[in-house]
C-alpha cells in the first residue's frame, strides 16, 4: 500500500509526511541522504525499530543510542550528540535520523541544527504525540531547569515518516498522550476531527486501523496548514499552544515525572476552556461538550499540586510578550484565537483544573 504523502510547505522549506503503515523499511530508499547517514534512537528502541530503520539504507547507517525520557531532553544530551557525531566521522553533508517519540526527535533535532551550523534531519516518529504534533513544522528544543523547551531552533526535516503500525506497540499513557494531541487539533480547526473522539471512543482506544490513520491524517493535516502560513509563531502558529499554557506549568511543578506531554496538555484544555467562559469567549455548552470527551479518554489523576507553584511556571511560557500573558482559548470546536490574559485569569483556569482534578479523585 502507498503511503499518503503530506506536503508541509514553510518559508525556509517544503518536505513531504508520509502517513502509513510498515513504512520503516521504506526510509532509506525515500529519504535520499547526500552522504553518511547517522541513525538516532533509545536503547529499548533500537532493537524494535531503530535497527530496521538503519538496516533501510544503503549502506546501512551507523546507529547511535541515546537517553530517553523527558528529564533527558538537556543541553548536557544534546551535547553528547553532537560529541557522539564528532567522533564517528559526521560531516556537513551527514544525515540524522531520529527513531523516537517527541523528546527524542527534539532532543537530537535540536543536536542536527547546531551540529556544524545545521545537517540534514529526518522524523521517524514512533509514537502517536510526535506523528501529530511534534516531529511537524521543524521545532526543535531542549528544556531549561526553569521551563521546557526554553533552549531550541528552528530546524525543517527533509522528510517525516508517520508509520501507523508501530503504534500498536504503545503503552496506554503514551497513546493517550498522542490522542489528546490530536483532539487538540480538532478543537484548534477540524470539527470533524473532534467528533471522531467524541463519537467513536471505544473503536479510536482499540486503534482501528483505518480510523487510526485518519486521526493520524487529520491532525498532521491541522498542524500543516498552521505552520506553512506561520513558520516562525508570530502569530497563526500559537493557536497549536491551545491547552499548553497551564499544561507546562504543570509538567514543570511535577518535574517533568509522573504525566505524560499530552494528559498535560489535556488538563491544560480544561483550564483553557474554564478561562474562555470567564471571558464570555465560550459558550457553557461547548466548554461541558469539549471538557467531556477529554475526560472520556481518562487523563491521569494529578497529585495535590501547588497552584501557586504551576503560575510561577507558566511565567517563562514561550508565547508571552513583554508583561503581557498570552493564552489560546476556543470561540467553539473548531476554532480558537489567541488571547492577552491576566495573572488572574490563569490562576482561575489553574483552580479550575485542580478543582476537576480533585473531584475526579475521590
Amino acid at each position: 500500500m502507498q503511503p499518503l504523502i503530506i506536503t508541509i510547505k514553510q518559508a525556509s522549506a517544503t518536505y513531504p509526511v508520509y502517513v502509513g503503515r510498515d513504512l520503516l523499511d521504506e526510509v532509506g530508499r525515500l529519504a535520499t541522504p547526500r552522504g553518511r547517514v547517522f541513525v538516532i534512537t533509545s536503547e529499548a528502541l533500537r532493537a524494535r525499530f531503530g535497527d530496521r530503520v538503519a538496516a533501510s539504507f544503503e549502506p546501512a547507517a551507523d546507529v547511535i543510542v541515546v537517553e530517553e525520557g523527558e528529564s533527558a531532553k538537556t543541553l548536557q544530551n544534546a551535547e553528547r550528540i553532537v560529541t557522539a557525531l564528532l567522533d564517528r566521522g559526521a560531516k556537513r553533508d551527514s544525515m540524522v535520523v531520529v527513531v523516537g517519540g517527541g523528546m527524542l526527535g527534539d532532543t537530537a533535532g535540536f543536536a542536527a541544527s547546531i551540529f556544524l551550523r545545521g545537517i540534514d534531519l529526518v522524523q521517524v516518529p514512533t509514537t502517536l504525540l510526535a506523528q501529530v504534533d511534534s516531529s511537524i513544522g521543524g521545532k526543535v528544543a531542549v528544556n531549561h531547569p526553569r521551563g521546557k523547551n526554553l533552549v531550541g531552533s528552528f530546524h525543517p526535516p527533509r522528510a517525516v515518516f508517520s508509520d501507523t503500525a508501530v503504534l500498536r506497540t504503545l503503552p496506554p499513557n503514551e497513546l493517550l498522550s498522542g490522542l489528546f494531541e490530536a483532539m487538540k487539533g480538532g478543537v484548534i480547526a477540524d470539527p470533524v476531527l473532534f467528533s471522531l473522539f467524541e463519537e467513536r471512543h471505544k473503536e479510536i482506544l482499540a486503534l482501528e486501523p483505518a480510523l487510526v490513520e485518519e486521526l493520524v491524517e487529520r491532525a498532521i493535516r491541522v498542524k500543516a496548514e498552521i505552520v506553512s502560513a506561520d513558520e516562525r509563531e508570530a502569530d497563526l502558529r500559537r493557536l497549536l499552544n491551545y491547552g499548553h499554557t497551564i499544561a507546562h506549568g504543570i509538567e514543570a511543578a511535577m518535574q517533568y515525572r509522573g504525566i505524560t506531554h499530552g494528559e498535560a496538555v489535556a488538563w491544560g484544555m480544561i483550564g483553557a476552556n474554564a478561562v474562555a467562559v470567564r471571558r464570555d469567549v465560550l459558550e457553557e455548552a461547548a466548554r461541558q461538550r469539549i471538557d467531556a470527551t477529554i475526560r472520556a479518554y481518562g487523563p491521569s489523576r494529578l497529585p495535590l499540586l501547588d497552584p501557586a507553584a504551576i503560575l510561577a511556571a507558566t511565567e517563562h511560557d514561550k508565547k508571552n510578550t513583554g508583561s503581557e500573558r498570552i493564552m489560546v482559548l476556543p470561540r467553539r470546536v473548531g476554532a480558537c484565537e489567541v488571547f492577552g490574559v491576566s495573572d488572574d485569569d490563569v490562576r482561575f483556569g489553574i483552580d479550575e483544573v485542580l478543582g476537576v482534578a480533585s473531584a475526579g479523585s475521590e
